[in-house]
Protein backbone atom coordinates (compact mmCIF):
# COMPACT_ATOMS: atom_id res chain seq x y z
CA UNK A 1 0.00 0.00 0.00
CA UNK A 2 1.35 3.42 -0.94
CA UNK A 3 2.30 5.91 1.81
CA UNK A 4 -0.43 8.26 0.58
CA UNK A 5 -3.18 5.69 1.19
CA UNK A 6 -1.63 4.79 4.55
CA UNK A 7 -1.72 8.46 5.55
CA UNK A 8 -5.33 8.72 4.37
CA UNK A 9 -6.32 5.68 6.45
CA UNK A 10 -4.78 7.33 9.53
CA UNK A 11 -6.91 10.44 9.06
CA UNK A 12 -9.39 9.91 11.89
CA UNK A 13 -11.26 12.72 13.61
CA UNK A 14 -13.07 11.58 16.76
CA UNK A 15 -16.18 13.73 17.39
CA UNK A 16 -16.36 13.89 21.22
CA UNK A 17 -20.06 14.78 21.59
CA UNK A 18 -21.27 12.18 19.07
CA UNK A 19 -18.99 9.54 20.60
CA UNK A 20 -20.41 10.16 24.09
CA UNK A 21 -24.00 9.99 22.80
CA UNK A 22 -23.33 6.75 20.91
CA UNK A 23 -21.67 5.13 23.95
CA UNK A 24 -24.53 6.24 26.23
CA UNK A 25 -27.11 4.85 23.79
CA UNK A 26 -25.25 1.53 23.65
CA UNK A 27 -25.16 1.27 27.47
CA UNK A 28 -28.86 2.11 27.83
CA UNK A 29 -29.81 -0.42 25.15
CA UNK A 30 -27.63 -3.19 26.61
CA UNK A 31 -29.04 -2.60 30.08
CA UNK A 32 -32.63 -2.74 28.79
CA UNK A 33 -31.91 -5.77 26.60
CA UNK A 34 -30.31 -7.65 29.51
CA UNK A 35 -33.23 -6.92 31.86
CA UNK A 36 -35.83 -7.93 29.27
CA UNK A 37 -33.95 -11.10 28.36
CA UNK A 38 -33.70 -12.00 32.04
CA UNK A 39 -37.45 -11.54 32.28
CA UNK A 40 -37.93 -14.14 29.52
CA UNK A 41 -38.96 -11.89 26.63
CA UNK A 42 -38.72 -14.11 23.52
CA UNK A 43 -38.46 -11.34 20.91
CA UNK A 44 -34.96 -10.16 21.80
CA UNK A 45 -32.46 -12.88 20.85
CA UNK A 46 -28.76 -12.01 21.02
CA UNK A 47 -28.54 -11.31 17.30
CA UNK A 48 -30.79 -8.27 17.74
CA UNK A 49 -28.39 -6.75 20.25
CA UNK A 50 -25.52 -7.49 17.88
CA UNK A 51 -27.38 -5.77 15.03
CA UNK A 52 -28.11 -2.67 17.12
CA UNK A 53 -24.51 -2.37 18.31
CA UNK A 54 -23.27 -2.92 14.75
CA UNK A 55 -25.53 -0.04 13.66
CA UNK A 56 -24.09 2.24 16.35
CA UNK A 57 -20.55 1.22 15.40
CA UNK A 58 -21.28 1.92 11.72
CA UNK A 59 -22.66 5.33 12.66
CA UNK A 60 -19.51 6.14 14.65
CA UNK A 61 -17.28 4.97 11.78
CA UNK A 62 -19.20 7.18 9.34
CA UNK A 63 -18.68 10.23 11.57
CA UNK A 64 -15.12 9.61 12.79
CA UNK A 65 -13.29 7.70 10.05
CA UNK A 66 -11.27 9.09 7.10
CA UNK A 67 -14.52 9.23 5.12
CA UNK A 68 -15.49 12.33 7.10
CA UNK A 69 -12.03 13.89 7.06
CA UNK A 70 -11.52 13.42 3.31
CA UNK A 71 -15.06 14.23 2.13
CA UNK A 72 -14.11 17.78 1.09
CA UNK A 73 -11.29 16.38 -1.11
CA UNK A 74 -12.89 13.28 -2.59
CA UNK A 75 -16.56 12.98 -3.57
CA UNK A 76 -16.27 9.18 -3.44
CA UNK A 77 -15.46 9.31 0.29
CA UNK A 78 -18.40 11.64 0.87
CA UNK A 79 -20.74 9.34 -1.04
CA UNK A 80 -19.59 6.28 0.89
CA UNK A 81 -20.31 8.16 4.10
CA UNK A 82 -23.83 8.92 2.86
CA UNK A 83 -24.37 5.27 1.94
CA UNK A 84 -23.49 4.20 5.48
CA UNK A 85 -25.81 6.79 7.02
CA UNK A 86 -28.75 5.95 4.75
CA UNK A 87 -28.49 2.31 3.66
CA UNK A 88 -26.72 0.44 6.47
CA UNK A 89 -26.98 2.23 9.82
CA UNK A 90 -30.81 2.61 9.93
CA UNK A 91 -31.73 -1.03 9.09
CA UNK A 92 -29.19 -2.35 11.62
CA UNK A 93 -30.53 -0.07 14.35
CA UNK A 94 -34.14 -1.04 13.65
CA UNK A 95 -33.30 -4.75 13.49
CA UNK A 96 -32.27 -4.39 17.12
CA UNK A 97 -35.95 -3.72 18.03
CA UNK A 98 -34.78 -0.69 20.03
CA UNK A 99 -38.09 0.62 21.39
CA UNK A 100 -38.49 -1.53 24.49
CA UNK A 101 -34.79 -2.04 25.32
CA UNK A 102 -34.12 1.71 25.24
CA UNK A 103 -37.24 2.41 27.29
CA UNK A 104 -36.40 -0.32 29.81
CA UNK A 105 -32.76 0.72 29.98
CA UNK A 106 -33.55 4.25 31.16
CA UNK A 107 -33.63 5.10 34.86
CA UNK A 108 -37.00 4.13 36.34
CA UNK A 109 -37.96 7.74 37.05
CA UNK A 110 -37.17 8.84 33.47
CA UNK A 111 -39.09 5.91 31.97
CA UNK A 112 -42.10 6.38 34.25
CA UNK A 113 -42.39 10.17 34.10
CA UNK A 114 -41.18 11.05 30.59
CA UNK A 115 -40.44 8.28 28.09
CA UNK A 116 -43.42 6.08 29.00
CA UNK A 117 -46.05 8.85 28.86
CA UNK A 118 -44.56 10.15 25.60
CA UNK A 119 -44.79 6.70 23.98
CA UNK A 120 -48.42 6.43 25.13
CA UNK A 121 -49.30 10.01 24.08
CA UNK A 122 -51.97 9.84 21.39
CA UNK A 123 -50.55 12.83 19.47
CA UNK A 124 -47.08 11.26 19.35
CA UNK A 125 -48.61 7.99 18.13
CA UNK A 126 -50.58 9.71 15.39
CA UNK A 127 -47.56 11.71 14.21
CA UNK A 128 -45.38 8.59 14.29
CA UNK A 129 -47.88 6.54 12.30
CA UNK A 130 -48.27 9.37 9.76
CA UNK A 131 -44.49 9.72 9.27
CA UNK A 132 -43.91 5.97 8.97
CA UNK A 133 -46.75 5.45 6.50
CA UNK A 134 -45.07 3.91 3.44
CA UNK A 135 -46.17 6.67 1.07
CA UNK A 136 -44.93 9.44 3.36
CA UNK A 137 -41.70 7.60 4.18
CA UNK A 138 -40.95 6.96 0.50
CA UNK A 139 -41.56 10.59 -0.47
CA UNK A 140 -39.53 11.87 2.47
CA UNK A 141 -36.59 9.65 1.54
CA UNK A 142 -36.67 10.79 -2.09
CA UNK A 143 -37.01 14.49 -1.28
CA UNK A 144 -34.14 14.32 1.23
CA UNK A 145 -31.81 12.54 -1.19
CA UNK A 146 -32.48 14.82 -4.15
CA UNK A 147 -32.60 18.07 -2.14
CA UNK A 148 -29.23 17.59 -0.44
CA UNK A 149 -27.57 16.50 -3.69
CA UNK A 150 -28.55 19.70 -5.48
CA UNK A 151 -25.35 21.68 -6.12
CA UNK A 152 -26.37 24.66 -3.95
CA UNK A 153 -27.26 22.54 -0.90
CA UNK A 154 -24.28 20.23 -1.35
CA UNK A 155 -21.87 23.17 -1.60
CA UNK A 156 -23.39 24.67 1.54
CA UNK A 157 -22.69 21.47 3.46
CA UNK A 158 -19.11 21.42 2.13
CA UNK A 159 -18.45 25.01 3.22
CA UNK A 160 -19.94 24.84 6.71
CA UNK A 161 -19.42 22.18 9.37
CA UNK A 162 -22.72 23.17 10.98
CA UNK A 163 -24.71 22.59 7.80
CA UNK A 164 -22.72 19.41 7.21
CA UNK A 165 -24.01 18.08 10.53
CA UNK A 166 -27.56 19.13 9.61
CA UNK A 167 -27.18 17.23 6.34
CA UNK A 168 -26.11 14.08 8.20
CA UNK A 169 -29.00 14.42 10.66
CA UNK A 170 -31.49 14.75 7.78
CA UNK A 171 -30.09 11.68 6.03
CA UNK A 172 -30.18 9.58 9.19
CA UNK A 173 -33.66 10.66 10.32
CA UNK A 174 -35.25 10.30 6.86
CA UNK A 175 -33.64 6.88 6.42
CA UNK A 176 -34.84 5.65 9.81
CA UNK A 177 -38.37 6.63 8.81
CA UNK A 178 -37.97 5.01 5.39
CA UNK A 179 -36.68 1.68 6.73
CA UNK A 180 -39.28 1.52 9.51
CA UNK A 181 -42.06 -0.08 7.37
CA UNK A 182 -39.51 -2.53 5.91
CA UNK A 183 -38.00 -3.74 9.18
CA UNK A 184 -41.14 -3.08 11.24
CA UNK A 185 -39.34 -3.18 14.62
CA UNK A 186 -41.25 -4.99 17.33
CA UNK A 187 -43.75 -4.07 18.81
CA UNK A 188 -44.86 -1.62 16.08
CA UNK A 189 -47.80 -2.47 13.81
CA UNK A 190 -47.79 -2.79 10.01
CA UNK A 191 -49.82 -0.28 7.99
CA UNK A 192 -49.46 -2.20 4.69
CA UNK A 193 -49.33 -5.89 4.04
CA UNK A 194 -45.86 -7.39 3.94
CA UNK A 195 -45.79 -8.12 0.16
CA UNK A 196 -46.33 -4.39 -0.51
CA UNK A 197 -42.80 -3.74 0.73
CA UNK A 198 -41.40 -5.29 -2.46
CA UNK A 199 -42.67 -2.53 -4.81
CA UNK A 200 -41.94 -0.02 -2.03
CA UNK A 201 -38.24 -0.95 -2.12
CA UNK A 202 -38.14 -1.13 -5.90
CA UNK A 203 -39.52 2.42 -6.22
CA UNK A 204 -36.82 3.58 -3.77
CA UNK A 205 -34.23 1.81 -5.92
CA UNK A 206 -35.58 3.68 -8.95
CA UNK A 207 -35.11 7.00 -7.12
CA UNK A 208 -31.56 6.02 -6.24
CA UNK A 209 -30.88 4.99 -9.86
CA UNK A 210 -32.06 8.34 -11.24
CA UNK A 211 -29.81 10.29 -8.85
CA UNK A 212 -26.85 7.99 -9.46
CA UNK A 213 -27.25 8.24 -13.23
CA UNK A 214 -27.22 12.04 -12.99
CA UNK A 215 -23.77 11.83 -11.38
CA UNK A 216 -22.42 9.11 -13.67
CA UNK A 217 -23.52 10.50 -17.03
CA UNK A 218 -23.01 14.21 -16.38
CA UNK A 219 -20.44 15.73 -18.75
CA UNK A 220 -19.39 18.39 -16.23
CA UNK A 221 -18.44 18.59 -12.55
CA UNK A 222 -21.65 19.28 -10.63
CA UNK A 223 -19.96 20.51 -7.43
CA UNK A 224 -17.42 23.32 -8.07
CA UNK A 225 -15.61 22.78 -4.75
CA UNK A 226 -14.23 19.45 -5.96
CA UNK A 227 -13.04 21.01 -9.21
CA UNK A 228 -11.02 23.60 -7.24
CA UNK A 229 -9.56 21.09 -4.78
CA UNK A 230 -6.13 19.50 -5.37
CA UNK A 231 -6.51 15.95 -6.65
CA UNK A 232 -4.76 13.63 -4.21
CA UNK A 233 -5.66 10.12 -5.43
CA UNK A 234 -4.99 10.35 -9.16
CA UNK A 235 -8.60 10.86 -10.26
CA UNK A 236 -9.80 14.03 -11.91
CA UNK A 237 -12.83 15.77 -10.43
CA UNK A 238 -15.08 14.36 -13.18
CA UNK A 239 -13.68 10.82 -12.76
CA UNK A 240 -14.22 11.11 -9.02
CA UNK A 241 -17.83 12.13 -9.63
CA UNK A 242 -18.39 9.15 -11.94
CA UNK A 243 -16.87 6.80 -9.34
CA UNK A 244 -19.08 8.26 -6.59
CA UNK A 245 -22.20 7.88 -8.74
CA UNK A 246 -21.28 4.29 -9.62
CA UNK A 247 -20.76 3.47 -5.95
CA UNK A 248 -24.12 4.98 -5.09
CA UNK A 249 -25.75 3.03 -7.92
CA UNK A 250 -24.31 -0.36 -6.96
CA UNK A 251 -24.45 -0.15 -3.16
CA UNK A 252 -27.86 1.53 -3.18
CA UNK A 253 -29.34 -1.09 -5.50
CA UNK A 254 -27.97 -3.89 -3.32
CA UNK A 255 -29.38 -2.24 -0.20
CA UNK A 256 -32.86 -2.00 -1.76
CA UNK A 257 -33.08 -5.09 -3.96
CA UNK A 258 -31.71 -7.71 -1.54
CA UNK A 259 -34.34 -6.96 1.18
CA UNK A 260 -37.03 -6.96 -1.53
CA UNK A 261 -35.94 -10.42 -2.64
CA UNK A 262 -35.81 -11.65 0.97
CA UNK A 263 -39.35 -10.35 1.65
CA UNK A 264 -40.68 -11.98 -1.52
CA UNK A 265 -39.10 -15.34 -0.63
CA UNK A 266 -40.40 -15.10 2.93
CA UNK A 267 -43.91 -14.34 1.75
CA UNK A 268 -43.94 -17.13 -0.81
CA UNK A 269 -42.70 -19.66 1.76
CA UNK A 270 -45.43 -18.43 4.18
CA UNK A 271 -43.35 -18.91 7.28
CA UNK A 272 -44.43 -17.15 10.42
CA UNK A 273 -42.79 -16.73 13.79
CA UNK A 274 -44.57 -17.99 16.92
CA UNK A 275 -45.94 -15.27 19.18
CA UNK A 276 -45.70 -15.33 22.94
CA UNK A 277 -46.74 -12.80 25.50
CA UNK A 278 -43.88 -10.85 27.08
CA UNK A 279 -42.92 -11.65 30.60
CA UNK A 280 -42.58 -9.28 33.53
CA UNK A 281 -39.21 -8.15 34.78
CA UNK A 282 -38.25 -7.87 38.40
CA UNK A 283 -36.25 -4.97 39.85
CA UNK A 284 -32.51 -5.53 39.77
CA UNK A 285 -29.43 -4.06 41.33
CA UNK A 286 -28.96 -1.92 38.22
CA UNK A 287 -32.44 -0.47 38.77
CA UNK A 288 -31.38 0.60 42.22
CA UNK A 289 -28.21 2.24 40.92
CA UNK A 290 -29.91 4.15 38.10
CA UNK A 291 -33.20 4.96 39.80
CA UNK A 292 -32.09 6.37 43.14
CA UNK A 293 -29.00 7.89 44.74
CA UNK A 294 -26.26 5.58 46.04
CA UNK A 295 -27.22 3.82 49.22
CA UNK A 296 -25.27 5.79 51.83
CA UNK A 297 -25.78 4.44 55.40
CA UNK A 298 -27.88 6.63 57.76
CA UNK A 299 -28.07 9.46 55.18
CA UNK A 300 -30.11 7.45 52.65
CA UNK A 301 -32.60 6.14 55.24
CA UNK A 302 -33.04 9.64 56.68
CA UNK A 303 -33.68 11.17 53.24
CA UNK A 304 -36.19 8.45 52.35
CA UNK A 305 -38.14 9.02 55.58
CA UNK A 306 -37.97 12.79 55.22
CA UNK A 307 -38.76 13.23 51.50
CA UNK A 308 -39.97 9.88 50.13
CA UNK A 309 -38.59 7.59 47.46
CA UNK A 310 -40.23 9.43 44.53
CA UNK A 311 -38.64 12.73 45.52
CA UNK A 312 -35.27 11.04 45.80
CA UNK A 313 -35.69 9.43 42.39
CA UNK A 314 -36.60 12.80 40.88
CA UNK A 315 -33.61 14.48 42.51
CA UNK A 316 -31.22 11.74 41.39
CA UNK A 317 -32.54 11.88 37.84
CA UNK A 318 -32.09 15.66 37.85
CA UNK A 319 -28.46 15.27 38.95
CA UNK A 320 -27.76 12.68 36.25
CA UNK A 321 -29.50 14.80 33.59
CA UNK A 322 -27.58 17.96 34.48
CA UNK A 323 -24.21 16.18 34.59
CA UNK A 324 -24.79 14.37 31.27
CA UNK A 325 -26.19 17.52 29.64
CA UNK A 326 -23.30 19.72 30.75
CA UNK A 327 -20.81 17.13 29.53
CA UNK A 328 -22.49 16.94 26.12
CA UNK A 329 -22.77 20.73 25.84
CA UNK A 330 -19.13 21.19 26.80
CA UNK A 331 -17.92 18.64 24.28
CA UNK A 332 -20.15 20.13 21.55
CA UNK A 333 -18.91 23.69 22.13
CA UNK A 334 -15.19 22.84 22.28
CA UNK A 335 -14.95 20.35 19.40
CA UNK A 336 -12.80 21.47 16.48
CA UNK A 337 -13.74 20.64 12.92
CA UNK A 338 -11.49 20.80 9.85
CA UNK A 339 -14.63 21.25 7.73
CA UNK A 340 -14.40 24.98 8.53
CA UNK A 341 -11.09 25.27 6.66
CA UNK A 342 -11.19 26.29 3.00
CA UNK A 343 -8.64 26.56 0.22
CA UNK A 344 -7.02 30.02 0.40
CA UNK A 345 -3.93 29.79 -1.81
CA UNK A 346 -2.49 27.51 -4.44
CA UNK A 347 0.81 28.01 -6.23
CA UNK A 348 3.50 26.00 -8.03
CA UNK A 349 7.25 26.58 -8.00
CA UNK A 350 10.12 24.28 -8.88
CA UNK A 351 9.24 20.70 -7.90
CA UNK A 352 6.36 21.66 -5.63
CA UNK A 353 2.67 22.43 -5.99
CA UNK A 354 1.41 23.91 -2.70
CA UNK A 355 -2.14 24.42 -1.42
CA UNK A 356 -2.81 26.33 1.82
CA UNK A 357 -6.00 25.86 3.85
CA UNK A 358 -7.27 28.04 6.70
CA UNK A 359 -10.50 29.36 8.19
CA UNK A 360 -12.71 31.21 5.74
CA UNK A 361 -12.16 34.50 7.63
CA UNK A 362 -8.88 35.14 9.45
CA UNK A 363 -9.20 37.19 12.63
CA UNK A 364 -6.80 38.62 15.17
CA UNK A 365 -5.46 35.88 17.42
CA UNK A 366 -4.23 32.33 16.85
CA UNK A 367 -4.94 30.95 13.37
CA UNK A 368 -4.53 27.39 12.14
CA UNK A 369 -2.99 26.74 8.71
CA UNK A 370 -2.77 23.43 6.83
CA UNK A 371 -0.46 22.82 3.87
CA UNK A 372 -0.72 20.20 1.14
CA UNK A 373 2.47 19.57 -0.83
CA UNK A 374 2.33 17.74 -4.18
CA UNK A 375 4.70 16.99 -7.01
CA UNK A 376 4.14 19.65 -9.64
CA UNK A 377 4.20 17.17 -12.52
CA UNK A 378 2.72 13.94 -11.18
CA UNK A 379 0.37 15.41 -8.51
CA UNK A 380 1.70 12.84 -6.05
CA UNK A 381 1.46 13.95 -2.42
CA UNK A 382 4.97 14.49 -1.06
CA UNK A 383 4.67 13.39 2.57
CA UNK A 384 8.41 13.65 3.29
CA UNK A 385 8.64 17.38 2.59
CA UNK A 386 9.89 19.63 5.39
CA UNK A 387 7.64 22.69 5.72
CA UNK A 388 8.43 25.83 7.72
CA UNK A 389 6.13 28.83 7.64
CA UNK A 390 5.86 32.26 9.17
CA UNK A 391 3.55 35.26 8.95
CA UNK A 392 4.41 38.91 9.36
CA UNK A 393 2.59 42.14 8.81
CA UNK A 394 3.38 44.07 5.67
CA UNK A 395 6.27 46.47 6.17
CA UNK A 396 7.59 44.68 9.25
CA UNK A 397 10.44 42.16 9.56
CA UNK A 398 9.46 38.47 9.68
CA UNK A 399 9.31 36.65 12.99
CA UNK A 400 10.45 33.18 13.94
CA UNK A 401 9.46 30.31 11.66
CA UNK A 402 7.07 27.54 12.75
CA UNK A 403 7.61 23.90 11.84
CA UNK A 404 4.53 22.29 10.27
CA UNK A 405 3.67 18.78 11.47
CA UNK A 406 1.14 16.10 10.57
CA UNK A 407 0.07 15.81 14.22
CA UNK A 408 -1.66 19.22 14.06
CA UNK A 409 -4.07 18.11 11.31
CA UNK A 410 -6.82 15.50 11.27
CA UNK A 411 -6.11 14.96 7.58
CA UNK A 412 -2.72 13.21 7.59
CA UNK A 413 -2.11 14.28 4.00
CA UNK A 414 -1.75 17.86 5.25
CA UNK A 415 0.86 19.41 7.52
CA UNK A 416 -0.49 21.96 9.95
CA UNK A 417 0.47 24.53 12.51
CA UNK A 418 -0.79 27.57 14.42
CA UNK A 419 0.41 31.15 13.95
CA UNK A 420 -0.37 34.12 16.16
CA UNK A 421 -1.82 37.12 14.30
CA UNK A 422 -1.74 39.92 16.89
CA UNK A 423 -3.05 42.80 14.74
CA UNK A 424 -5.43 43.43 11.88
CA UNK A 425 -4.28 44.55 8.44
CA UNK A 426 -2.41 43.15 5.45
CA UNK A 427 -0.17 40.19 6.22
CA UNK A 428 2.22 37.96 4.31
CA UNK A 429 2.49 34.19 4.75
CA UNK A 430 5.87 32.74 3.78
CA UNK A 431 6.56 29.05 3.26
CA UNK A 432 9.95 27.37 3.01
CA UNK A 433 9.86 23.84 1.55
CA UNK A 434 12.81 21.46 1.42
CA UNK A 435 12.94 17.89 0.15
CA UNK A 436 16.26 16.18 -0.45
CA UNK A 437 18.17 18.67 -2.57
CA UNK A 438 15.07 20.56 -3.71
CA UNK A 439 13.96 23.79 -2.04
CA UNK A 440 11.37 26.46 -2.79
CA UNK A 441 9.85 29.54 -1.18
CA UNK A 442 6.26 30.71 -1.44
CA UNK A 443 4.63 33.97 -0.37
CA UNK A 444 0.90 34.57 -0.02
CA UNK A 445 -0.69 37.91 0.96
CA UNK A 446 -3.79 37.72 3.16
CA UNK A 447 -5.99 40.01 5.19
CA UNK A 448 -6.56 39.80 8.95
CA UNK A 449 -9.71 41.39 10.32
CA UNK A 450 -10.50 42.49 13.82
CA UNK A 451 -12.97 40.05 15.29
CA UNK A 452 -16.32 41.74 15.52
CA UNK A 453 -17.85 41.95 18.95
CA UNK A 454 -20.97 39.88 18.65
CA UNK A 455 -22.89 37.67 20.97
CA UNK A 456 -22.45 34.06 19.93
CA UNK A 457 -25.33 31.91 21.03
CA UNK A 458 -24.04 28.88 22.97
CA UNK A 459 -26.56 26.60 21.31
CA UNK A 460 -25.60 23.40 23.26
CA UNK A 461 -26.36 25.10 26.57
CA UNK A 462 -29.50 26.74 25.15
CA UNK A 463 -30.69 23.33 23.90
CA UNK A 464 -29.97 21.84 27.33
CA UNK A 465 -32.05 24.57 28.99
CA UNK A 466 -34.93 24.12 26.55
CA UNK A 467 -35.02 20.33 27.03
CA UNK A 468 -34.86 20.72 30.81
CA UNK A 469 -37.69 23.25 30.69
CA UNK A 470 -39.89 20.98 28.57
CA UNK A 471 -39.27 18.01 30.86
CA UNK A 472 -40.03 20.10 33.94
CA UNK A 473 -43.21 21.51 32.39
CA UNK A 474 -44.36 18.01 31.42
CA UNK A 475 -43.68 16.68 34.90
CA UNK A 476 -45.50 19.51 36.71
CA UNK A 477 -48.43 19.43 34.29
CA UNK A 478 -48.97 15.69 34.71
CA UNK A 479 -48.74 15.75 38.48
CA UNK A 480 -50.91 18.85 38.83
CA UNK A 481 -53.58 17.11 36.75
CA UNK A 482 -53.19 13.98 38.84
CA UNK A 483 -53.54 15.90 42.10
CA UNK A 484 -56.57 17.76 40.68
CA UNK A 485 -58.28 14.47 39.85
CA UNK A 486 -57.44 13.11 43.31
CA UNK A 487 -59.01 16.14 44.99
CA UNK A 488 -62.05 15.88 42.75
CA UNK A 489 -62.50 12.22 43.68
CA UNK A 490 -62.16 13.05 47.38
CA UNK A 491 -64.74 15.85 47.08
CA UNK A 492 -67.16 13.54 45.26
CA UNK A 493 -66.69 10.86 47.89
CA UNK A 494 -67.34 13.46 50.63
CA UNK A 495 -70.56 14.63 48.98
CA UNK A 496 -71.78 11.07 48.65
CA UNK A 497 -71.05 10.47 52.32
CA UNK A 498 -73.07 13.59 53.25
CA UNK A 499 -76.00 12.44 51.16
CA UNK A 500 -75.96 9.06 52.83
Amino acid sequence: MSPVFQAALRSWSIPPAATVVILFTALVYLRGWWLLRRAGLPFLPPWRAVAFLAGLLSLWVALASPMDVLNSFVLTAHMLQHMLLMMFVPPLLLLGAPLLPLLRGLPIFAAREFAGPFVKWSVANRVGRALTHPVVALLLMGVTMFAWHLPAAYELALRSSGWHQVEHACFLLASLIFWWPVVQPWPSRMQWQRPAMVPYLLVADLQNTVLSAALVFSDRVLYPSYAAMPRVFGLSALQDQVAAGSMMWVLGSLAFVLPAVAIAVQYLSRRSEPTRSPGRSEPSYLDTVFAAPPNIPIFSSFMRRRFGIRTLQATWFLILFVLAGLLFARLSSTASDDDDQVLHFRQASGLFDVAVFADRELHVGPASFSILVQDRNTRKVLLDTNVEFEAHKSGQPPGSATQATYEDSDNKLLQGGVLDLPASGDWLLKLLLTRNSEAAEFSFPFRVEQKKAKVELPWPYVALGVIAGLLGFSYLRRHRRRSFHSRAECDAAGREAQVD
